[in-house]
């Protein structure tokens, strides 16, 4: 078994894994990184030790948005656009996003462009952005006691990536 911490989850999943799936999956990279926004905040939120308190999820994303300064600029958009509820959690339960939202990639529409009551969220930016915040994440100090200095995730076989040797298919939080 392999122990992740959070850190390393950040840069082996959230970074590296996630940037792979930019130019060939945008879409699917739109959920993971919405989730991922309620995670980085997750990791800022020092007074829950439990990665899975329930009631926290609204609460994380828009500290992430507003605490973290690559993800700063779209906190007018929590307002405006309902940022958690049309894009967080419209993906995270019906995987589309609320009407408030649009999501493209490539040329189909520039980033944060506003087209009549929507804003359009571009892939390949909104990574750029999201991919900052997980390296300033990864780049903070946190107290000894801290949870981002304990193990987070635990990985059958020795280490995590594509060639893992999973025995027994499971994966398991240690939160």
């Amino acid at each position: 078994m392999a122990n992740m911490d959070p850190k390393h989850f950040i840069k082996t999943v959230l970074v590296d894994e996630l940037g792979q799936l930019i130019p060939t999956h945008p879409y699917i990279s739109f959920v993971m990184m919405g989730i991922g926004i309620e995670f980085l905040g997750k990791c800022l939120d020092s007074a829950h030790s439990d990665w899975n308190e329930p009631n926290r999820s609204a609460v994380n994303f828009k500290d992430a948005i507003l605490k973290i300064p690559s993800l700063q600029r779209y906190g007018t958009y929590l307002v405006s656009h309902k940022l958690y509820s049309s894009f967080r959690c419209g993906l995270a339960h019906a995987v589309s996003p609320k009407l408030q939202v649009t999501l493209s990639s490539k040329n189909e529409m520039g980033h944060l462009v506003e087209h009549g009551s929507r804003i359009n969220l571009k892939a390949e930016d909104f990574y750029a952005d999201f991919k900052a915040a997980c390296e300033y994440i990864i780049s903070l100090n946190f107290p000894s006691g801290d949870k981002m200095n304990r193990a987070f995730l635990q990985v059958p076989g020795p280490w995590f990536n594509a060639g893992t040797d999973v025995k027994n298919g499971k994966t398991s939080s240690l939160a």
